[in-house]
């Protein structure tokens, strides 16, 4: 599973998550149906989500699919006690690498995350390590944005940085 977790999180493959998504129906009920694990694991794995997704495809690039940063904390949270942050680093990007590549490039050991990116639209959801040692799960989520993908990424770099000085 984490050798093919890995090139999904470093790049940011669509095409692989949503196939990902169909091996995941064909293991867990047998057949290949998007819709139907997608049903199945929002009534059993993330039957606790707070706010219930709009969950239509695997890719990611669909517009139609919508989570919330609450969702994607819960989903963290669920990941690391499940698996561990030791195993979670394995395949999550950190700094200047995978989808972070020209971003946290001073001190990239604080930061393990996932971009996400749509016209508009810039997301990065993960792990920090505080300054202070304090471990922090966060999502964040800029929504209808005018400027620039890259311009909105430095300043979600500038407050990942604030938040991990402050906090």
């Amino acid at each position: 599973t984490d050798s093919l977790l890995k090139p999904m999180m470093h790049r940011s493959d669509n095409f692989f998550a949503e196939q990902t998504l169909l091996m995941v129906s064909n293991e867990r009920l047998g057949f290949m149906n998007a819709a139907k694990i997608i049903d199945t694991l929002l009534k059993t794995d993330l039957k606790d989500l707070s706010q219930k997704p709009v969950w239509v495809d695997g890719s990611g690039l669909s517009r139609y699919n919508l989570f919330s940063p609450q969702d994607f904390v819960f989903i963290l949270a669920k990941m690391k006690n499940e698996f561990g942050m030791k195993r979670l680093k394995e395949f999550l990007a950190t700094g200047n690498e995978g989808t972070l590549k020209n971003y946290y490039k001073a001190d990239s050991s604080f930061l393990y995350a996932k971009t996400g990116t749509l016209s508009g639209v810039v997301a990065l959801s993960g792990f920090l390590t505080t300054q202070k040692g304090k471990e922090l799960i966060f999502s964040v989520l800029v929504n209808n944005h005018n400027a620039s993908a890259p311009q909105v990424r430095r300043a979600v770099e500038k407050f990942i940085h604030r938040l991990r000085a402050d906090y």
